[in-house]
């Protein structure tokens, strides 16, 4: 197989801005032009087809976005017939590329029955699963059965991480597996002067002495955004002039309702802005003078590189996995959730900026996060 007119579907849920999507657009972006991507949405039933941020992008590039109901949904038989209609639709592809770590293996079956010959499973995450004892085990016993499924019909086998790749690969092919990092476009964020940031405050009436903290991410139980007001709770009764920001999908409207309850309560409505879901995160993170991420856990956690990119100090809870530190004196880790100690780091690292393009350029390619050089290796792959 060589890198000419090579035809790869992504095979995602909505590709609305998270994590893995936002990579994978970056990919997209930075892909030959002899590489076509196609996407096949994965969606639930009861929520039916949702638009996601990405879709006019994607067909703006001369790719089609195609959908699919959840194997869940239609059942294993159903939703193989469905794939496979659906590669007869769009010409079946040189390479499947499937990114929904537990419920992958069906998938992986699904594309070698289509005619498939190059099927990778990328795993974006260290599965832990949460709940009763009796949805635990259901998830645990049908990842077995999916891991089997993968081990056996899949080609090729792709991580985040060393961790993600261990929670969603049989032992028998760990070895097998490669680490591709979650990446990000460098430029994108080391480019921003004191003007455009000072711009940015003003249209949010933040003075350019006040302390900006800020989050970036999806509104989920997970990203534990409700601690985060606890500690401005406690940081207001220091008399700190401060103001927080964050930003993202509210996707649990019901954790989004408690945390406007505690600013309420605690009354910092004046202290605390939710931007909603925006596209100009790059300037957003440049203009923080600390980034506060204090996720329970983090399949990657690549906002803290894009943190980090812009040259922001960033606290963030031990949920991050220690590789996403580019050693550049930016990142401070901690293992509790108390809130004055969250407040002392904050406080130490402040006016930490690191405005060195250089130096973070250099630190992050070496560390294999930039996208341009990951893409690259990337084409190589799809080739083999």
């Amino acid at each position: 197989m060589n890198n000419k007119n090579l035809h790869i579907l992504q095979v995602v849920g909505t590709m609305n801005r998270g994590g893995a999507e936002v990579m994978l657009m970056d990919i997209y972006r930075n892909i030959s032009p002899h590489i076509h991507f196609d996407f096949l949405i994965n969606y639930k039933a009861k929520t039916g087809v949702i638009k996601g941020d990405f879709d006019d992008e994607i067909i703006l590039k001369g790719g089609s976005v195609n959908h699919i109901q959840t194997q869940w949904d239609l059942g294993p038989v159903q939703y193989i017939n469905e794939f496979k209609s659906i590669c007869q639709k769009i010409g079946v592809p040189d390479v499947v590329h499937i990114h929904l770590n537990s419920r992958s293996g069906i998938i992986a079956f699904a594309a070698r029955q289509a005619g498939v010959k190059k099927i990778i499973v990328h795993s974006h995450a260290d599965l832990k699963f949460r709940g009763s004892f009796l949805t635990i085990l259901a998830n645990k016993a049908e990842l077995f059965i999916q891991k089997h499924f993968i081990e056996k019909y899949a080609t090729d086998f792709w991580g985040a991480s060393i961790e993600a790749n261990k929670s969603l690969f049989k032992n028998s092919v760990i070895n097998k597996s490669i680490v591709i990092n979650n990446a990000i476009d460098i430029d994108n964020f080391i480019n921003f002067d004191k003007t455009s940031t000072s711009i940015f405050r003003d249209g949010l009436n933040i003075k350019t002495n006040t302390l900006l903290l800020g989050n970036i991410g999806r509104i989920v139980r997970h990203k534990n955004g409700l601690f985060v007001i606890k500690v401005l709770d406690e940081l207001n009764k220091h008399n700190i002039d401060f103001m927080f920001i964050f930003a993202g999908r509210a996707d649990d409207e019901t954790y989004m309702q408690e945390i406007n309850d505690k600013i309420d309560a605690c009354n910092l409505s004046e202290k605390v802005i939710y931007l909603g879901l925006r596209s100009d995160i790059p300037l957003i993170m440049s203009s923080l003078d600390v980034f506060i991420g204090p996720a329970l856990k983090e399949g990657f956690g690549l906002v803290a590189i894009e943190a980090q990119a812009a040259g922001v100090p960033c606290a963030l809870y031990n949920g991050f996995p220690r590789s996403v530190d580019m050693k550049l004196g930016l990142v401070s880790f901690l293992s509790s959730f108390d809130c004055e100690e969250w407040i002392t780091t904050i406080l130490s690292i402040k006016d930490n900026k690191n405005r060195d393009k250089g130096a973070i350029t250099l630190a992050i390619k070496n560390r294999g996060f930039d996208v341009k050089t990951n893409t690259k290796l990337i084409e190589d792959f799809y080739a083999k």
